[in-house]
Formats: C-alpha cells, structure tokens, sequence
C-alpha cells in the first residue's frame, strides 16, 4: 500500500499540531485539524503494518507532541458527555449527524494513534506529566466496557438513535484499544513517574478492573468475537487479541516488583483475584504460555494468610493537569459552548454538508461522500438478502445493497449473473 503522506507533510502536520479549545470543535478550522490527525493515523497504520520505519512515532516524539494527543482524547470525551446531551436537547431530530459523526470519531482516531505508539517504550517517556492524564482516561474508557451495550442497526432509524449506536460503537472501539493503552503503561512502569505506578495500584486498582473484565469477556457476544474492529464468527476457543492483552498487562502488573510496595491485597481483592483461576484453562495456558507465571502467582495468594499492609513511600497528590484545564477553561458553561456549536455540528446548510463531506472522505478513505448523497435519497436502500436497511453496496456492480459482509457472500450465487452482466 502506497503511503498517505510524504515525509515533508508529516513534517509539517506534526510540528504544526496545537491543542484545541471546546468552543471550536466542530467548526472549519476543527475539521481541517481532524482531517490532518486522521491522515497521520493512516500513515502511523501503514508503517506498523508494512514493518517500515515508524516515521509517524520517531516524529511525534521529537517534537514532544504526545501529550496533545492525550489532550485531544480528553477534550472529545468530555464533549461527548457534556456537550453533545445539550446539544440533542436543543436539536433532537437534526437532519444530518455527520458533523457531530465526526467529532465523536476524532476520539477514536487519537486513541488508535497513541495505541500504536505506546507499544513503544520512548512514546512512554515522551508522555511527561500527561502520563498521569492518560492512565485516568483509559482506565474509564475502559471500565465502560463492562456496562456498554451496543445495539444494532434498525430500519428506518432516527437520525439521534444512529447517532446513540455510532457513539456506543466508538465507545467500545475506545475501550478495547484503552486495554491495550493499559498494557503498555503496565510494562513502562519503570519509565513512567512514580506517581504513575501509585495510582495503577491504588487510586485506579486496574488489577481488579483487568480481572473484572476478563470474567465479562465483552468482546464475546452471540458465538461472535470482537478482532480488528469487527464483530466476526468465533469457534469458541481461539484467543482474542483483546484478552490476550488484558491477560498479559495483569501478569505484568501483579508480577511486577513495585507491585507489593502499592498494592494492598485486601479481602476484597483477594477475592476479586481468585476469580482467575477457573479461567486460566489449559488452552489459554497454551496459547499464552507466560500465563503459567500469573498461575503460580494466584496459587501462592490462595493458600497465604494475609499480609499487613505494606509500607508506601511518601506521595504528593497527583493532580490531572489536562482534564483539570480543559474543565476551567469551559468554566461549566456547557449550554453556552452547545449553542454556538449548535450552527456548526447540526448544519442545515446542505452546501457545507456537502463540502465537509468532499474535503473529509479522502481523509477517512472510505465511500464517505457516496453515502452521505445516497442518504439525501427519501427512500431507503434494503438488503438484498435480508432486508435490513443497509449502507453498504457491491463494489462491482455498484446495484446491490447489503447490511453486511455476510450477508453479501451469502447472496453471491444468486447475484454472480447479473453482476458481471452489468459490470
């Protein structure tokens, strides 16, 4: 695959990145700001995916640019929750939800960035005092994952209703790559500040998360496992990267030295712990073999009294600089901030609709504007299989309609003739 940016534009999208205010999200200068994010995420893809020089990572961390994308993860997240409820209160019908799409996206589009990064020992260096801001984030982005539900595509939805399952969908997206985020900041600790491995064990106890997290299995659901972003057929015993990864940060975690400085292990936890055991079959033994470790551990913490809580060094309280600034600089004038954006992220104004969707669809590489215009269409477009509404349509042929991927290979022979007749 051919890359998406020259070194020069890499360069200048990076040296050139600011954090963003509240109030201009969803404007035009936001949008181009998104668009040059989304691009460098592509880029960043490229290279992990084709072992190349990760260009996209050696750049962002000479220029000291990580903490902006944990900025931006931040900034979304909160305007999710306090900006975008006001917003369908004053709106609750709006015509078109791809501005507001869009923003609600960018969040995923820093998360899967710093996903990529963070596997990377400097990037966690580079973090500074942000990691603290970081480890805060994932870890409630990830813990919504044992109450997310996300529903499923309905006919003739509403557009605040597809707006509700779009939003839900980035949300588990976000909680499963912040799994990841965890895994890695659990075996940076040594690079990470003190004040980092405290709060892993203490103020946010992702052990006990980890392990509740691992008894739910989200990424499981109706014989489907969650891989690559998609919901696709599991055959009941291969390991999902997902829990592959929540499995390794616990071990690295509970195995790791600071773990009996921080880490009280209370009734509680010892409880909560415990619960492992049943699930550490000989299966998962054999597909993750330094699991054997985690094992051994558990069997020792079954069968010992309880310790006395252990002697912590002295720790000033950590405070969350970039949640704490973005907070102060909103000043709790969220229904003000929702008014002006209002104009901006529930456009009427078909023409800049339709120019936010020519300038964003090269940058999100999909058929973007092809549904933006079909979905102007008054009648809605059908399965040719199943009947469900559908947005998807034959690549070739470009006449049938199809809900999914399934449903379009499960329609092949039937379809095969007519589709080389009009191709």
């Amino acid at each position: 695959m051919d890359s998406v940016l020259l070194s020069t534009e890499i360069d200048l999208y990076v040296n050139t990145m600011q954090t963003q205010k509240m109030i201009n999200v969803g404007n035009k200068h936001w949008l181009e700001w998104h668009q040059r994010l989304q691009k460098l995420n592509q880029q960043a893809v490229i290279e992990a995916s084709q072992v190349k020089e990760e260009y996209v990572k050696e750049i962002l961390i000479a220029f000291g640019k990580i903490p902006i994308l944990v900025h931006e993860a931040i900034l979304i997240n909160l305007w999710k929750h306090k900006i975008l409820p006001i917003l369908l209160r004053m709106e609750p019908s709006p015509s078109s939800t791809f501005i507001a799409y869009s923003i609600l996206y960018h969040e995923a589009v820093c998360v899967a960035l710093l996903e990529l990064v963070m596997y990377h020992g400097s990037a966690s260096e580079a973090l500074g005092d942000a990691a603290v801001d970081l480890l805060d984030y994932a870890y409630g982005t990830a813990s919504q994952l044992l109450i997310l539900e996300c529903g499923e595509v309905e006919i003739n939805e509403k557009a605040q209703i597809e707006l509700m399952r779009q939003r839900d969908g980035l949300c588990f997206e976000i909680g499963t790559r912040s799994l990841t985020i965890l895994r890695y900041l659990a075996d940076y600790l040594d690079r990470l500040p003190l004040s980092v491995t405290a709060r892993m064990f203490s103020v946010n106890d992702v052990p006990v998360l980890l392990t509740q997290i691992l008894i739910k299995k989200p990424w499981i659901r109706k014989g489907k496992q969650y891989s690559g972003g998609h919901w696709v057929p599991w055959d009941g015993e291969a390991l999902v990267t997902t829990e592959a990864q929540v499995w390794l940060a616990l071990r690295q975690l509970l195995l790791d030295p600071a773990c009996p400085v921080h880490y009280d292990i209370t009734d509680s936890r010892r409880s909560q712990l415990l619960k492992l055991q049943p699930l550490m079959s000989p299966v998962l033994l054999d597909q993750v073999s330094p699991l054997i470790e985690l094992q051994q551990w558990l069997y020792r913490l079954a069968v010992t009294d309880q310790q006395a809580a252990p002697h912590r060094p002295i720790l000033l309280e950590v405070v969350l600089e970039i949640k704490n600034k973005i907070l102060e600089e909103c000043g709790e004038k969220w229904k003000k901030i929702a008014r002006e954006q209002l104009p901006n992220v529930f456009t009427k104004d078909r023409q800049q609709l339709l120019e936010t969707a020519q300038s964003l669809s090269e940058a999100y590489n999909t058929e973007l504007l092809e549904k933006f215009e079909d979905a102007q269409k008054p009648a809605s477009n059908n399965c040719s299989k199943c009947g469900k509404s559908a947005i998807q349509r034959c690549s070739q042929c470009k006449n049938q309609w199809y809900c999914s991927r399934n449903c379009q290979v499960m329609d092949w022979p039937k379809h095969k003739a007519q589709c080389i007749k009009d191709t």
